[in-house]
Parts: structure tokens; C-alpha cells; sequence
């Protein structure tokens, strides 16, 4: 039941933040298993253009304010890298 939650709290928080190209991007989102650890496997890129302030667009260079998350979910762990 928790998992099912966290995943629908993320998704729901996500789509709340998007639209107009800003936002999550969820390039990737599917099952995984691997060395007998079942979960969740998102990539995702976050646009924060309209995040930050003025000066801190001007001065970032062309792709800065585009994260990428790539997460390996797998309650009660969560694996997350670049």
C-alpha cells in the first residue's frame, strides 16, 4: 500500500509542476529487477527555468537549469544518480 501511495503522491506532485515545457519530463518510468531487488526505474528531466530568478537564468549557461534524475525506487530504498 505504501509504495502504491509514493508512487501516486510523486506523479500527482510532478504533474502539478508541469506545463508550458517547464517542469518534470519522464523520459522513462517501468519495472526493474535486479540481483533480487524488484521496484521502479524513472528517468526524468526537471526544467527550472521559471524556478530560478532572472539573474540566475542570465547568468546559466544554455542547459544548466535542465536536471537530469535518473531513481531506482525500490521501497523502503530509493536509489537516485545523474
Amino acid at each position: 500500500q505504501y509504495q502504491v501511495g509514493q508512487l501516486y503522491s510523486v506523479a500527482e506532485a510532478s504533474k502539478n509542476e508541469t506545463g508550458g515545457g517547464e517542469g518534470v519530463e519522464v523520459l522513462v518510468n517501468e519495472p526493474y529487477e535486479r540481483d533480487g531487488e524488484r521496484g521502479q526505474y524513472t528517468h526524468k528531466i526537471y526544467h527550472l527555468q521559471s524556478k530560478v530568478p532572472t539573474f540566475v537564468k542570465m547568468l546559466a549557461p544554455e542547459g544548466a537549469l535542465n536536471i537530469h534524475e535518473k531513481a531506482w525506487n525500490a521501497y523502503p530504498y530509493c536509489r537516485t544518480g545523474e
